[in-house]
């Protein structure tokens, strides 16, 4: 990943992701860019370091270098000076609140020695009301679901005022919410006062003595999700297929014919569940940091930051600024994304921003870092959010699955967040990757007093498929049915509709995957294995459970450029962030099959780029055949949105700049105009005439051939799916061309602005497809064999074998990774991960790795391979077939989702007890055993 700065030596056009948001007191711009520090992406770039010299493959990360060598790529790694900002370098710390039942009156630092004091102490008094809770919009969340408020108090309903700091006399919202800002002019004072108030926040803040619940604790966040479906005869009622106008008002009557259907069948087989997970930290590998600065002469805030969401989090700051009476006027944001240290959703929506934000008003105009500690990780950042599901499976005689009622309750914490739609999710993957007919699902995130849940490791779907798989595994022990067999007896296949009645359409292959479980060894012979264990003593158990998890919402957007220089090296930039997924990596190599060449820089977090494409979501005129209106310009960044998402915009863009200039190009050097693309191929640094009647052209000639004679030297595409892509007709100087893209603009020599290329005959979305919640699936399963010691209750995972239909596999050794992780994660947070709510959790600020457990390397089985008698986790990718189109799958959650309901049921193998209260501990296992 490398930043682009003003630089009068580079010749290739500044994208600086440069808008305007209009905030309370007027426009403000907002530039925002890659981390200051410059960083080669040399990894994808063959010739640089050479073991491979073809485009499409990556030799290595193209930031693994930066990282292993300490590039200053995270935000803890900068100060100030490092930015230019001068070395005087101001300090801020939060206090956090105790108690959600007293209002809180104020601090008293009389405590704290005098080196220890600070230089301000800011309240929520000192603040105005806009300021101190900003008006925001309700951010990236489902189309289907858009009940979001927007535009109310910190994106919280109107009738409460939840405060970035809380007012004096107010009680708080949540643990955790602040209460004070601390701002220290020096690091000594800064660390003098860590040292004195860390432990003993209850000495420094003042509470009122007279109980005072918080207001609207305990009542859910909007939207709450509802999914009724009945498949039944003739009838196909359902989210996904009924008239939207009328769907709420004939669910009673419908959830009515559920149960009359199932009066009628006395011999269907009723399996209830239960599940209980805790809620769990997301575990950066860096805790959250950022710097500041406010300079008065120009009216520009800057600040530098690990962040999901750079749009949101620029948005949120102009509308907190943009109030009448802000403490500073801010007339342009400067932000600067920096690498988060592992995000998948805990800096989705996160506070931080405006917290961060917010120092620079009070610090005097000197730069401000706010740097959370592991402790203060734990007790402020956002938390995957504990669930409750309770519900019914029902399948008859036949094995065939007839239906599922769940209801799924989320601890949705103190703020809304993304915690809803989590609970959205979760309503969908309850289903599981099966055909069921018929549902009755609710689901819903409550506001509680416990930090806020956000929407990382899964986003609802590790919950719910650890309940439908457990059941799948009760029901087949109460009727002595084979767990294989029930499971084929029901898989979901392209024609099959989901619990929301929306469509699969894509190739699932779940058979398949079932297939290489059954011809494995680690299932195969499982009863072998059993019994070779427990000829030594050893209580061992193999369990299966399957997942068909989705990603994506219910429509995306996604923006990219690419940019060829005079020279021929590639530039990509897009809107999608680098979490340590690999995403910058894949984004540099899927290029080069189309341009002949891996990217030899990427640039990520372009969440401004948008603004560059002429096209609009809000145009007087809205609808496909405005060629400037697009249903949805981008959304916030996902671990799992790489593969197909981003990389399919990416490829297009590419396959524009190819089309549009290089082609036409080529087509002047050879003198032949009648050149088509299908003609022409790149070996080596060259492209070639397939037929061999003109000479190979060096790229470096083609590309200087190009800024020469004004042709593109780059595009800029904007893609929407919802269901199918949308696709457009597009004039080029290589003539017409077809994409799949809905915007697309050239880069020419010499100009600052992209020139707009309207679009024509438009194909549209299905209509339809705004109901259908999702569309892109990735099918996984997963064996688990694992030993349990009935002396002491520890549970050891000795294999892990996962069989996984990724699409296309654009980079190998990521999608390896991925799984790893993927798989520690897991089994973290279904045996390890134990973190309580309330003040007897993280809240209470003494929250770190040593209560905190996560996996060690005596925790995850470490062989690539299944070998008898030793721990792996072995990885199966399913071969690429016709149906895949080339296209990959997002798969950053796929392998994890299945492993705790794996486990769970390799424990009831094992011991013959059911443990689905997550995470299963020693001390829950040995209550089992006793029991």
């Amino acid at each position: 990943m490398r930043a682009v700065h003003d630089d009068p030596a580079n010749t290739e056009p500044l994208l600086r992701r440069r808008s305007l948001l209009k905030a309370g007191a007027g426009l403000v711009g907002v530039t925002i860019l890659g981390p200051p520090s410059v960083t080669t992406a040399e990894a994808a770039v063959p010739k640089t370091h050479g073991t491979s010299s073809s485009p499409g493959v990556a030799r290595e990360r193209i930031d693994g270098r930066a990282k292993v060598t300490g590039d200053k790529v995270y935000a803890r790694d900068f100060n100030a000076r490092n930015l230019g900002w001068g070395a005087d370098q101001w300090y801020a710390m939060y206090l956090p609140a105790l108690t959600t039942e007293h209002a809180f009156l104020g601090v008293n630092l009389s405590s704290l020695p005098p080196n220890a004091q600070p230089a301000r102490v800011v309240l929520g008094d000192h603040l105005s009301l806009g300021v101190r809770a900003p008006s925001l919009t309700g951010g990236h969340v489902p189309q289907q679901e858009a009940l979001a408020p927007s535009g109310d108090s910190f994106g919280q309903p109107k009738t409460i005022e939840y405060a970035l700091i809380v007012k004096p006399g107010a009680v708080p919202n949540y643990l955790g919410q602040a209460v004070a800002l601390l701002m220290f002019s020096t690091m000594a004072a800064y660390r003098a006062a860590r040292r004195s108030i860390q432990f003993r926040d209850a000495e420094i803040q003042v509470y009122a003595l007279e109980a005072l619940p918080s207001r609207d604790m305990d009542t859910p966040w909007s939207p709450q999700t509802s999914y009724i479906k009945y498949f039944e005869g003739d009838e196909n009622f359902s989210y996904a297929t009924f008239d939207p106008q009328t769907y709420i008002g004939a669910m009673p009557a419908y959830r009515k014919k559920i149960s009359a259907h199932l009066a009628t069948h006395p011999e269907f087989i009723h399996q209830p569940f239960s599940i209980d997970t805790q809620a769990m930290d997301p575990m950066f590998m860096e805790p959250e940091t950022g710097l500041a600065y406010y300079d008065h002469a120009a009216a520009r805030l800057s600040l530098l930051l690990g962040t999901q969401s750079p749009d949101g989090d620029a948005s949120g700051i102009a509308a907190m600024y943009g109030a009448a009476d802000a403490p500073v006027k801010v007339s342009d944001i400067l932000l600067y994304s920096c690498y988060l240290g592992g995000g998948f959703g805990g800096r989705d929506k996160s506070p931080f921003s405006l917290l961060l934000a917010l120092t620079a008003a009070f610090s005097d105009g000197k730069p401000v870092k706010l740097m959370h500690d592991r402790f203060e990780q734990f007790r402020y950042g956002l938390k995957r959010p504990a669930a409750k599901i309770r519900g019914t499976l029902v399948a008859s005689p036949d094995m065939k699955l007839r239906t599922i009622e769940a209801r799924l309750d989320f601890n949705g914490g103190g703020l809304r967040n993304l915690s809803p739609y989590v609970a959205n999710l979760a309503a969908l993957c309850i289903g599981g990757a099966y055909e069921i007919p018929t549902a009755d699902i609710f689901a819903q995130s409550v506001h509680t007093q416990d930090i806020t849940g956000g929407s990382q490791r899964g986003f609802g779907g590790p919950e719910a498929f650890l309940a439908i798989e457990t059941a799948l595994d009760d029901i087949a022990a109460t009727r002595g049915w084979d767990v294989m067999a029930l499971r084929r007896a029901n898989l979901a296949t392209p024609v099959s509709r989901t619990v929301i009645g929306g469509p699969i359409a894509q190739e699932l292959r779940l058979a398949e995957i079932l297939d290489r479980i059954e011809a494995h060894p680690l299932w195969a012979d499982r009863a072998k294995i059993k019994s070779e264990y427990a000829a030594r003593g050893i209580t061992y158990g193999t369990g299966l459970a399957m997942s068909l998890q989705s990603y994506g919402t219910s429509s995306d957007g996604m923006v990219a450029a690419v940019i060829m220089r005079a020279d021929g090296q590639i530039t990509v930039r897009s809107d999608t962030v680098e979490m340590g997924n690999g995403s910058a990596t894949t984004l540099a190599v899927v290029v080069g099959p189309i341009l002949g060449v891996n990217a030899e820089r990427v640039d990520m977090g372009n969440y401004r780029l948008f603004a560059q494409t002429g096209l609009s979501t809000s145009s007087p005129s809205p609808g496909w055949q405005n060629p400037h209106w697009t249903a949805k310009g981008i959304g916030s960044s996902s671990a799992c949105l790489t593969a197909l998402h981003h990389v399919h915009t990416v490829q297009q863009t590419a396959l524009a700049l190819m089309l549009g200039s290089v082609l036409p190009a080529a087509r002047g050097i050879w003198g032949r105009t009648d050149i088509q693309h299908a003609d022409v191929a790149w070996e080596g640094t060259a492209l070639v005439l397939r037929d061999g009647t003109r000479p190979a052209i060096p790229r470096g000639v083609l590309a200087r051939t190009i800024h020469d004679s004004g042709l593109p030297i780059g595009a800029l595409g904007h893609a929407f799916i919802q269901s199918d892509w949308v696709a457009a007709d597009f004039d080029s100087p290589g003539g017409t061309i077809h994409l799949q893209l809905d915007g697309l603009s050239f880069h020419l020599p010499n100009t600052d602005k992209p020139v707009f290329k309207p679009r024509s005959n438009t194909v549209p979305p299905p209509m339809q497809a705004e109901r259908y919640s999702r569309y892109a699936w990735a099918p996984c399963a997963n064996v688990v064999g694992l030993t349990v010691d009935r002396a002491n209750g520890h549970v050891r995972v000795d294999n892990v074998l996962s069989v996984l239909n990724a699409g296309r596999v654009l980079v190998p050794e990521l999608v390896s990774g991925q799984s790893q992780g993927g798989v520690a994660m897991a089994i973290g947070y279904t045996l390890l991960e134990d973190m309580p709510g309330g003040m007897a959790g993280p809240a209470n600020g003494t929250w770190n790795l040593h209560r905190y457990r996560v996996p060690r390397w005596g925790d995850v089985p470490l062989l690539a391979a299944y070998q008898p008698g030793r721990r792996a986790q072995e990885l199966i990718v399913l071969p690429e077939t016709p149906n895949d189109a080339g296209a990959g799958r997002g798969i950053a959650e796929a392998v994890m989702c299945s492993i705790a309901p794996a486990i769970s049921n390799a424990l009831r193998d094992a011991v013959g007890k059911r443990f689905t209260s997550l995470p299963i501990t020693s001390a829950k296992i040995l209550k089992g055993l006793a029991s």
